[in-house]
């Protein structure tokens, strides 16, 4: 674990006359006790996140060692940064957050909780931070895109030490993200002066440039499908699995509705639905259907073409079960695209089975089940200004091969 005199050894050894230092731990303390204001914020605006700072203050036996690195890092001319001026040359430090600011960055409804509890735990949560850095940094402005990081290990020791580099990489990466964008993409809580904190602000926009090259596409279209879904979950999409699925009946009249892929994998993409509706009913007339996902968020569509087949009944109940049980009852009660006199006659029918079911659990019904498209083609659609997008398109052959062409926008 890296000292507070590592820290200054390798600033005096790599630091250039133009460097941001992010530091997570409190560097002012002036106050003896309690919370400074800085802190009172931090719990105000990311409480409901689980973000609140804990009191920075003498009361603490670490502030010693935190304000003696600030106090070095100054000598060295690192002024504080909390009235930096964007893309200014010059040394600064600024103090941050980690906590506060990964819920920012990474839009979560609450803190990756990796700093405490079982061990086991802790490597699960921090496991979910690293692949939130590897997706979510790539697809920001400063952009900050790594090739890889140090896998997350089940020892103590070693578990912590993984903890402190992230935390490093993230304290970097809000310095960054301060001398780029100043107070116009960054909460500045408190001062230099009485104690600060400075926080990453919420961007759910897409980024200003995003390219598609075949050089950067994997060669298997459902891993390039894995990827762009992880990039739409960390860039705030609300639903990225909600796809419009086009039918066609047996008349040659095409529709489309929106269901939501459950999965996607080598196998097709599953999705679910009472197999007499008008789409259950329309794919067993005609099977060949296709699937177009939205995300607006990263300017990005993805087409798939190809032939359904239903899931197994297996795989149709192991769904199932995993679904909330308002949902289930849903299953039920709904005679899906059939012509009803009213709501009523929803709620009458739920109220039914959950007295039928109540303490029970629910099977799967037997009109319900899933449908999996295997891919024909797959195109991947990336926005691009002057409407010159890129689109890869994903063909499958008849020996099972896939070749990737570049289609014109």
């Amino acid at each position: 674990m890296a000292t507070p005199k590592d820290v200054l050894g390798w600033v005096k050894a790599e630091a250039t006359g133009s460097t941001g230092i992010g530091i997570d731990a409190p560097i002012v303390i002036p106050n003896a006790t309690g919370m400074r204001i800085a802190d009172r914020l931090a719990h105000s605006l990311y409480g409901k996140y689980h973000a609140g700072a804990y009191p920075a203050s003498r009361a603490r036996s670490f502030w010693r060692r935190t304000t003696g690195l600030s106090s070095s890092l100054a000598k060295l001319g690192f002024g504080h940064g909390d009235e930096w001026v964007p893309k200014r040359c010059g040394r600064f430090q600024i103090e941050v957050h980690p906590h506060a600011a990964s819920v920012q960055l990474f839009l979560l409804d609450r803190i990756v909780k990796y700093k405490k509890g079982r061990l086991a735990d802790r490597a699960v949560e921090l496991k979910r931070l690293r692949g939130l850095i590897l997706d979510r940094l790539p697809l920001l402005v400063p952009r900050l895109e790594l090739t890889e990081l140090p896998e997350i290990p089940s020892a103590g020791r070693e578990l912590k030490a993984v903890e402190d580099q992230l935390d490093a990489l993230l304290a970097a990466y809000i310095a960054a993200h301060w001398w780029y964008w100043g107070p116009e993409r960054n909460a500045l809580l408190g001062n230099s002066r009485l104690g600060y904190i400075i926080v990453p602000q919420r961007q759910a926009s897409k980024p200003a440039v995003l390219a598609l090259e075949e050089a950067g596409a994997d060669a298997d279209p459902i891993k390039q499908f894995e990827k762009w879904y992880a990039q739409a979950r960390t860039a705030g999409v609300d639903e990225p699995g909600a796809v419009a699925l086009a039918t066609v009946s047996s008349d040659g009249q095409p529709s489309a509705r929106m269901v939501i892929v459950r999965e996607a994998s080598s196998c097709g993409f599953d999705f679910y639905t009472n197999y007499r509706s008008q789409k259950g009913r329309e794919l067993a007339a005609n099977p060949r259907a296709s699937l177009v996902f939205y995300w607006p968020e990263l300017g990005r569509q993805v087409r798939v073409t190809g032939q359904t087949s239903k899931t197994s009944r297996v795989e149709t109940e192991e769904y199932f079960r995993t679904r909330p049980r308002g949902a289930q009852l849903s299953a039920w009660a709904s005679w899906q695209s059939s012509v009803i006199p009213d709501r009523d006659v929803l709620e009458r029918r739920i109220q039914k089975l959950e007295s039928r079911y109540n303490g029970k659990e629910i099977p799967a019904p037997p009109g319900w089940g899933g449908f999996r498209l295997q891919p024909e083609t797959v195109e991947f659609w990336q926005g691009r200004e002057n409407r010159l997008h890129d689109r890869l398109r994903y063909s499958r052959t008849a020996s099972g091969r896939w070749i990737v062409e570049r289609l014109a926008p």
